[in-house]
């Protein structure tokens, strides 16, 4: 209701800039006259009328109508040299294909074991390559995969299905492909990205090695990190540094350089990864919050299907709708999902912070509009910055050579 009441709301003074091509209503005419050699996609201009409720306008507006319904409803057809017949398998919600044409498939589909697979055992077993949900609707969109519905006669093709039943069959049924994810999947594909499923998928997901797990929830982690804070001031810092909190904490002298006070006035604890016990059982994480995807980049040289390694990004679909912000344990349990990643010591500042320790990315979907973002477990604790090297000005081609200084007009020594 708030989206229809903004929409009706008075608007004055409105510039033409401003205005959304979108909200009007366009004349499609222009496709009757498009062929299959000349077929482009069109540029938007300006609207060719304003409304002004004649018989010429409405006739207008009913050609572009129908111009627009003749250009979706024409006939696709398959390339014999590229055509895959798949088969629509109702009871695991996943479609077959045998020997597939096309470079897509490389880094598509799966072939099952004969406990795994649908049909059984059979002596086309090993031939039979099997579509994911998500997969099928994406090469049934491009037009790669002829789907047909299953046959009730052995070795006989079924019927052709079509886009629209497609949708209907696959998303929202049980294999929990929603609308979000696929439009989220079809959006990576086609930027070039490999995108498998993740472990959490449809559930918590097996929990992270203890070799990768060191952080478990926020609270806990700051827990324990408070206490070994504190147990260090009580021991290790008096005995190493030999500090007295009753006196000032830079006592008069001489200092030669700004590392040993900052050093000296870092008191506060801050929140550090590594230090965190890693013997701790991850949380549950909620369903609204989970990795969804793998992500691949389109470079990536050592993807394998049936081995893929560790992905270059993961991905979490939420649904901006039907989900309020996430709270700090959602994202501390969601983070918990993912491996130990450590930035490298080479890399700068801010992009160290930028990756953490911990990282997923966040493809917020609002009305098929998708939004990305990285959350990411940083330690700003770890990274000092005044024990940063800087670059002196002085030497050949600084810009301290000459005067040694900003005005000087000799040469500085």
């Amino acid at each position: 209701m708030a989206d229809a009441d903004e929409a009706e709301m008075p608007r004055g003074n409105v510039i033409e800039e401003d205005v959304d091509l979108s909200d009007e209503a366009q004349d499609f005419r222009f496709l009757s006259a498009l062929s299959s050699q000349d077929a482009k996609i069109p540029k938007r201009g300006e609207k060719d009328f304003e409304p002004h409720a004649t018989s010429l306008q409405s006739n207008t507006l009913a050609a572009s109508r129908q111009a627009m319904h003749n250009a979706l409803a024409f006939q696709r057809s398959h390339a014999p040299k590229t055509h895959t017949l798949a088969t629509f398998h109702p009871k695991s919600n996943m479609a077959y294909c045998y020997a597939p044409r096309g470079p897509l498939f490389a880094r598509m589909g799966s072939t099952f074991s004969a406990a795994d697979d649908p049909l059984g055992n059979d002596e086309r077993r090993g031939q039979r390559l099997w579509l994911l949900p998500e997969e099928v609707l994406y090469l049934l969109e491009r037009g790669t995969v002829d789907v047909r519905w299953p046959s009730e006669v052995d070795y006989e093709e079924g019927l052709p299905m079509s886009l629209q039943a497609g949708y209907a069959m696959f998303i929202g049924g049980s294999g929990g492909l929603t609308f979000e994810r696929f439009s989220v999947y079809s959006a990576l594909k086609r930027q070039g990205y490999t995108v498998l499923r993740a472990p959490t998928w449809d559930g918590p997901g097996p929990p992270a090695g203890a070799e990768d797990r060191t952080p478990s929830s926020a609270q806990q982690g700051l827990f324990e990190l408070g206490l070994s804070r504190w147990w260090r001031t009580l021991f290790w810092t008096a005995q190493e540094e030999s500090t007295d909190y009753g006196e000032p904490l830079l006592q008069p002298g001489l200092y030669r350089n700004y590392s040993e006070i900052y050093r000296r006035l870092a008191l506060v604890p801050f929140h550090d990864t590594p230090a965190i016990t890693p013997n701790i059982a991850p949380s549950a994480t909620d369903p609204a919050f989970r990795i969804t995807y793998h992500l691949y980049k389109p470079g990536n040289t050592t993807f394998k299907k049936t081995l893929p390694g560790p992905p270059d990004f993961r991905v979490a679909v939420i649904d901006g709708r039907e989900t309020l912000m996430p709270t700090l344990s959602q994202l501390s349990a969601l983070l918990d999902t993912t491996p130990y990643d450590p930035p490298k010591d080479a890399q700068q500042l801010y992009p160290k912070l930028k990756q953490g320790y911990r990282n997923v990315i966040l493809a917020v979907v609002d009305q098929g509009v998708t939004s990305y973002m990285r959350v990411s477990d940083a330690v700003f604790g770890r990274e000092k910055l005044y024990d940063r090297a800087v670059s002196g000005r002085g030497g050949k081609g600084g810009r301290g050579g000459r005067g040694g200084g900003r005005g000087g007009r000799g040469r500085g020594k």
